[in-house]
């Protein structure tokens, strides 16, 4: 009984709002899981787009999505915030690393979609996927390599690292 007790126990998670959710394993991210994306272009005082993975419904239910992050930044950028986008707005999913131009030239026109969960079907990509907003304050050091997707089946809430690695690095002069 104590086994199972501390086994039930270490499943368990405190969510940023305090509550309670489960370790996840519903979600797979796709090729965005399995790639490290290079980006050594950026620039000082710039911003870009950073996709996080298009999350793929692995189980055999609905899975409804409350919101996704980067689980770290590395040291030379500052996040701006984060933004929700339709793969229909965005004709698909912009995986990597976009310049912002802003207007209609990058996502930054597209609407948000974080204002409210959105449902992934059972085996089914997200039509949905999340993208963070970040300025390059000097040097990059280090990697992305973790994002985190809070959501739930049912009345059961979960949250779930996803390998996400994203080289990012200041162009050379």
């Amino acid at each position: 009984m104590t086994a199972s007790l501390t086994a039930w126990l270490t499943a368990q998670r405190g969510d940023e709002a305090g509550g309670h959710v489960r370790t996840g394993h519903m979600l797979d991210g796709g090729l965005a899981s399995q790639v490290e994306i290079q980006y050594p272009n950026l620039r000082p005082g710039h911003e870009y787009w950073i996709s996080l993975p298009q999350a793929t419904n692995s189980s055999s239910k609905p899975v409804t999505v409350d919101k996704a992050k980067f689980v770290n930044l590395p040291h030379g950028l500052k996040l701006i915030g984060y933004k929700a986008i339709s793969v229909e707005d965005s004709d698909g999913y912009a995986m990597g690393v976009t310049p912002i131009k802003g207007g209609d030239e990058d996502l930054t026109g597209l609407r948000d979609h974080s204002d409210k969960p959105f449902t992934v079907k059972a085996h089914q990509p997200a039509g949905i996927y999340y993208v963070a907003r970040v300025r390059v304050t000097g040097p990059v050091s280090g990697d992305t390599a973790q994002c985190r997707f809070w959501y739930q089946q049912k009345s059961e809430k979960y949250a779930q690292n996803l390998r996400c690695v994203n080289q990012l690095r200041l162009a050379k002069k």
